[in-house]
This record gives C-alpha cells, structure tokens and sequence, in this order.
C-alpha cells in the first residue's frame, strides 16, 4: 500500500487539514516506516473510563508505541487558546496514554507547516530508540543528545504557549473593561446624566436572531420552502437533530470547526455544529464546492464559536445527522 491509498483510505478519519498536511509532508520522511503499523484516530479510555482518541499511533510492538498528537492553538475558534478547563482535559489526555505504554509526541500546526524534517526527525529518533530497545541496540552518543535537544525544543514550545495563552486572556479582560466603561459613559450622557431610571425603564427589549446575509453579492436573499414551524423563531437544539431525520427543521447550535477538503471530489467543506468529530450526536454541514461563493464568511473561518440556527432537510449519514447549505438565505447568525 502507498501513501496515497492509505491516505485514502483513512480520509475519513482525518480531523483536520493539518493532519492531512502531516500525512502529506511529515511520514514521507520518516525513513523505514511501514504505513501497515500507523492508525488514524486510535481509540483508548482515560482512567474515568471516558472514550478518547488519538490522532495517529505508530504501533509495531509493545516496545514501539508512539503517539502522535497535532495540536492547535486555539482549537474551538475562541480567538483566546486553551481555558483552565480545556488545559487540564489537555493533561488527562496526556497522563492516559503515557500510563498506557505510548510514549507522546506533539506537533503544532505550525511545525507540521513550516518545519516538516524537524518533525519527521523526532519520529525517525524514537522509533530508533523504541526499536532499539526491542532488539538491543543502543543509539549512538550522538543520536541521544540530538533527540534530547529537540525533546527540550518542543517542551519549551509548549511552556510558551501556556505563557501566550495566560498573556492574551489578560489583555482581552482589560480591552473588554475599557469598552465597557466607555458604553457606560455613553449612555449616562443620552440620558442626560443622570442614572435615576427605573429598572423597567433600563431593560433592553429581548433582541431576536437576525439574518446575516452571506451571499457573494450581500443583497440578494435567495429563498427556500420552509415548512410552517421550521423558522428560527422555534428551533430545535442541535442535540435533538437526531430524531428529525428525512424531516426539514430549523437547528441552533454553536458553530464548533471548519474543515476545508479540497482533495476530495466535489470539493466539499464541513462545519460541526454542537460537538467535534467524531462525536455522532454533532451536526454536520456541508457545503460543495460550487455554492462556496454563498458563504464567504464560513470559508474564511468567521463565524466559528457563534451561535447560528439552520434551516434544511436532514438526512443522516453513517449515523450523524448532516445538512447540505445550498443558498445563504438556510443560515443565520445568532445576536
């Protein structure tokens, strides 16, 4: 099997275009690595018993166990990186499959982009070790303090990110104290400087979805059939799309990841609404190729950590239900 069968054939299981991309520029690197003995998104339990997955593992005996994880930034498109709650997630992950026996790397997207043979050198090293072990072979002095200087680089990498992540959150609360201070001070002064209005007078009126027009030429609304009760105005949650399947509806949820496949034919993109793959119960979009020039702003990854509400039929597709946007007027963006 070559690469481009096995990349074919595991082209579903693929998470992400930076984990195509590492199939792409990182393992044809790897000297003397049998495609045979690498899985895609390997399935393993933390010790709470929760399933987990693993981007991809190199598993030839209980000597060579690798795992590979790609790592992003900012993975749920908040604009601030991990939470306190996503970077202790982070570290359970981490701490299941060590005591596993899988000794664990991790790339950042920017590494697999812009520094492939670093990569691909980490995973020549430890699987010389890993297989020197097995067979009782010893690396040279010179391949051990190579691999103990990139195992130093790529936790520096990490520390630093940690260090961005705490950085940008601080900044952002700061930025969003000021802009409320100045609204504050706006309003006082359109209410002629005085704050004595009842509280029913200060209460905003409950703001209802609007429309977002995301069509290439903004001011044309294409409009579709929508059965009476399918409106945004009495959706269903994304968690119920499930029982609605063969029926046409309107579905809110958060708008969680957009992959872009363009190796594919028919050239399709697909937007997870509610959970990320390979969760069943999330909502897949899809958009082809020749209706991307209606959504622009999901092409260019705008509107991922928004609400939105979706009107179309939904059908069901290896057991996750999925929604095909064909016209702007299917999508809204949720105030």
């Amino acid at each position: 099997m070559n690469l481009n069968e096995w990349r074919e054939k595991n082209r579903q299981n693929f998470g992400s275009d930076y984990e195509i991309l590492f199939t792409e520029t990182v393992l044809p690197l790897v000297p003397e690595l049998s495609l045979d003995m690498i899985s895609v998104q390997y399935p393993f339990q933390d010790t709470d018993k929760r399933q987990r997955y693993c981007d991809f593992v190199i598993h030839e005996n209980d000597d060579v166990r690798i795992a590979i994880e790609i790592d992003g930034y900012d993975k749920k498109g908040t604009g601030v990186g991990m939470s306190h709650a996503d970077f202790v997630d982070w570290q359970r992950r981490q701490a299941a499959l060590t005591s596993q026996g899988w000794y664990v790397l991790r790339f950042a997207n920017r590494d697999v982009r812009d520094e492939p043979k670093r990569c691909a050198e980490h995973i020549s090293l430890l699987l010389k070790r890993s297989r020197s072990t097995s067979q009782h072979k010893a690396l040279t002095t010179e391949e051990k303090a190579r691999l103990d200087v990139l195992a130093k680089a790529q936790n520096n990498i990490i520390e630093h990110l940690n260090k961005d992540t705490s950085v940008m959150k601080y900044t952002i609360a700061s930025f969003t104290t000021v802009i409320l201070a100045l609204v504050m001070v706006i309003v006082w002064q359109s209410r002629g400087g005085s704050f004595g209005q009842s509280q029913a007078t200060m209460q905003s009126p409950a703001i209802q979805p609007q429309p977002v027009m995301l069509s290439a030429a903004h001011n044309v609304k294409i409009p579709i059939n929508i059965p009476e009760g399918a409106t945004c105005d009495n959706p269903v949650g994304w968690q119920q799309a499930g029982q609605h399947i063969g029926q046409t509806v309107a579905v809110v949820g958060p708008l969680m990841k957009v992959t872009n496949r363009e190796n594919i034919r028919g050239n399709p993109t697909w937007i997870d609404i509610g959970a990320l793959y390979p969760n069943t119960q999330r909502l897949v979009l899809v958009i082809w190729g020749e209706q991307k020039s209606e959504f622009p702003m999901m092409m260019l990854g705008q509107l991922e950590g928004r609400s939105v509400c979706i009107i179309g039929q939904i059908k069901s597709y290896k057991g996750t239900p999925q929604i095909e946007l064909r016209t702007a007027s299917q999508l809204k963006v949720l105030q």
